[in-house]
């Protein structure tokens, strides 16, 4: 495979996707092609496997596993599930009447779900959890709700790790019951489509996505969540390092930007804020 032919691939991967690949990530990319390439067509020719990937979903959805990067542990960023116990969650609970919607919009195999779950559940407050992904086999792996001990850090989430306690294994890893697994509704969605996107949530985690979107894409993304998925009142979730990335030229009207000490997200503004400000003209 040359360089023209790969740059097909990683072509055919953002046009499918919207995902642009990071250099970190390329080399895996090009590895997986490469075999798949000689298992699929005996070694005949690269055109054999991209032609199968333009009519077979299969073929194209195994590509696409393969491109998404899936790190991720429980309570990732513990500052924000801080701000979460602290703030956000008693104010959505009094306001839902102790019931809120959560999605997990790029899952992967599903620690940051279950950590939102936990923590809810450990505060006397009921969710419905929807976890999203465009990897097929990392949704399955949520479903399944076991972890190898590297599911957590030694340090950032440390706050947190007592609520794991009752599920851990003699290995060191994790195993969620059935009744915490089959409490979370799992899908799959490609953010970049712009569809079926869950609605009326209270909460929403999309961290860590925008980083491989260009600045249209996620201009296009959060406008649809603020349209279409999160609720007057809402909170939404990017990862720490994402949110300087997401300025006045992507950020949507009705979104706002909110701190709490050096961690921020956004909040949807409810009708009440905007009597509000009627009312002070």
């Amino acid at each position: 495979m040359n360089d023209m032919e790969f740059a097909q691939i990683i072509t055919l991967i953002t046009k499918s996707t919207g995902i642009i690949p990071r250099d970190s990530h390329v080399t895996g990319i090009k590895n997986y092609v490469e075999k798949r390439v000689q298992e699929f067509s005996q070694g005949q020719s690269f055109s054999s496997y991209f032609n199968a990937l333009q009519v077979d979903r299969t073929e194209l959805g195994n590509l696409i596993n393969c491109s998404t990067v899936n790190e991720t542990y429980f309570f990732r960023e513990e500052a924000q599930f801080m701000v979460l116990k602290n703030k956000i969650l008693p104010e959505l609970a009094q306001r839902c009447g102790k019931n809120i919607k959560v999605w997990s919009a790029a899952s992967s195999s599903g620690e940051e779900i279950y950590s939102l779950h936990l923590l809810a559940k450990s505060m006397g407050i009921n969710s419905t959890c929807i976890a999203s992904d465009i990897n097929t086999e990392v949704l399955a792996a949520c479903e399944k709700g076991k972890y190898k001990k590297n599911a957590v850090r030694t340090v950032d989430g440390a706050k947190f790790h007592s609520l794991l306690e009752p599920f851990k294994k003699e290995d060191g890893g994790f195993l969620l019951p059935q009744e915490i697994c089959a409490s979370i509704e799992r899908r799959r969605i490609n953010l970049s489509k712009l569809i079926d996107f869950p609605t009326e949530q209270d909460l929403i985690f999309i961290r860590n996505v925008f980083i491989y979107f260009n600045s249209e894409m996620r201009k296009n993304i959060l406008a649809k969540i603020v349209s279409e998925s999160l609720a007057p009142g809402g909170y939404l979730f990017v990862s720490m390092n994402e949110v300087a990335s997401l300025d006045k030229t992507v950020l949507p009207d009705g979104l706002e930007k909110c701190s709490e000490g050096n961690v921020f997200y956004f909040r949807r503004g409810s009708q009440e804020d905007v009597w509000n400000k009627i009312s002070k003209l």
